[in-house]
């Protein structure tokens, strides 16, 4: 009998894992269209952000771009609950983790930061995070980052799981094509607006 009834409870927690993922999946391919329709780059990553927060239930999500002049990534869009004071923390440890993921050009988990040596100092704040490189044309151009999963059920932040590291590559996906269409409609206007030889405004402009 405790076989079948421990049987049962797995079944019934797969089955709600299976729910669950569809749900959110469902989720991303809503907020991909939304994003895919937004026009300006400000909009994307912000909806980017806010999306993926909610849609994996992180407390923060970060996104950086590359400035083309100065090469630097830099944050374009926040979301999430900290302070003033947390705020510094977070984004000096976002800033060692868009590093990592520049380096490894790949999304990654951590699902503990006291059990890495080199972000320890952070785990006080800090618990889990996962952060993926975005890329155009095989070049890294930015990074997005969520950091301390949300249970509802307690008074600390959970762990991320692999399931989520799953559906944030998905996400991604979505991101890298909408910030590629909308900096192809803002060169587009700047060519209506501009003219090509001289660099000065046209009738377009004014």
């Amino acid at each position: 009998i405790a076989a079948a009834v421990a049987e049962g409870v797995a079944q019934a927690h797969k089955e709600t894992r299976m729910a669950a993922r569809a749900t959110r999946v469902s989720a991303i391919n809503e907020t991909g269209i939304r994003m895919l329709s937004a026009t300006d780059v400000a909009e994307v990553t912000r909806l980017a952000t806010s999306s993926l927060a909610m849609i994996l239930d992180a407390d923060h999500a970060i996104l950086r771009l590359q400035d083309p002049d100065t090469r630097r990534y830099g944050i374009c869009s926040y979301f999430g609950t900290a302070d003033d004071q947390l705020q510094q923390k977070l984004f000096a440890l976002d800033k060692r983790i868009s590093v990592e993921a520049i380096k490894r050009r790949t999304a990654f988990l951590v699902r503990d930061l006291a059990q890495r040596s080199e972000l320890a100092e952070h785990a006080d704040d800090f618990r889990s995070l996962i952060a993926a490189p975005l890329k155009q044309d095989g070049q890294v151009i930015g990074t997005l980052a969520i950091y301390d999963k949300i249970a509802i059920d307690r008074f600390f932040p959970g762990r991320f799981s692999d399931d989520d590291l799953q559906i944030l590559a998905k996400f991604v996906s979505y991101a890298e094509r909408a910030i590629a269409n909308a900096r192809v409609h803002a060169e587009a206007g700047e060519q209506r607006n501009f003219d090509l030889e001289t660099g000065l405004p046209n009738a377009s402009y004014f």
